[in-house]
């Protein structure tokens, strides 16, 4: 920039450069090669609820767990991964929208309960001894993405409730919390199997 000060008058020189400059864009895939644009952060899924040792049924009939919407917005459940002890591994195929503050059921067979669920099979068994859950975002190679959260059924202070699910306190709806077990209690409500639980309504409040 040229100025005069006396002369009360500027004049601009804009110098136009031609040079182009190079952006790679990256983009993450799940595990089918489709573009993932949202990752789901830690704590914004919870497990909630736990039945892995039912008496009206079967185990192989009547396992189930519930999932919560602790985030803000509607999430795809599509090509997120459930895991249990790094051993067992199962991909959502459906395009399943949970609201936020929602809950839905991820159960072994459609006769595990009348809630209406997603059906996991044989892919997913619920050890009675104790378990590490787990959900991922979708990865790539085959393998999970980032966390989405994990609980340890098995650990210190995690009730044993034959017949009746555990679920979460609701006043512990959060991820640090979800992982403790004093968070956790035998669910006292009886559902459709005759078991007791709440698979996909709030749960009992421990304690009562």
């Amino acid at each position: 920039m040229d100025a005069s000060p006396d002369a009360g008058a500027a004049s601009f020189q804009i110098l136009l450069d031609s040079t182009e400059v190079l952006v790679e864009v990256i983009e993450i895939t799940d595990i089918q090669g489709n573009q993932q644009d949202d990752i789901i952060g830690y704590g914004e899924i919870l497990i909630t609820e736990i039945m892995f040792d039912p008496s009206a049924l079967s185990d192989t009939e009547g396992e189930w767990l519930e999932i919560y919407n602790n985030s803000d917005q509607m999430l795809n459940l599509q090509n997120l991964i459930l895991g249990r002890d790094d051993v067992n591994r199962h991909t959502i195929a459906d395009p399943i929208e949970i609201s936020q503050g929602a809950f839905i059921i991820l159960a072994r067979t459609d006769l595990a309960t009348d809630a209406g669920s997603y059906i996991y099979g044989s892919s997913i068994s619920l050890t009675n001894t104790g378990a590490v859950l787990s959900i991922y975002n979708g990865g790539t190679d085959g393998n999970p993405g980032p966390i989405i959260f994990s609980v340890d059924y098995g650990s210190e202070n995690f009730p044993v409730c034959p017949g009746a699910s555990i679920g979460l306190n609701p006043d512990s709806f959060n991820a640090a919390d979800a992982e403790t077990g004093t968070s956790w209690c035998c669910s006292t409500s009886a559902y459709n199997t005759g078991d007791m639980g709440t698979p996909g309504s709030m749960n009992d409040i421990c304690g009562q």
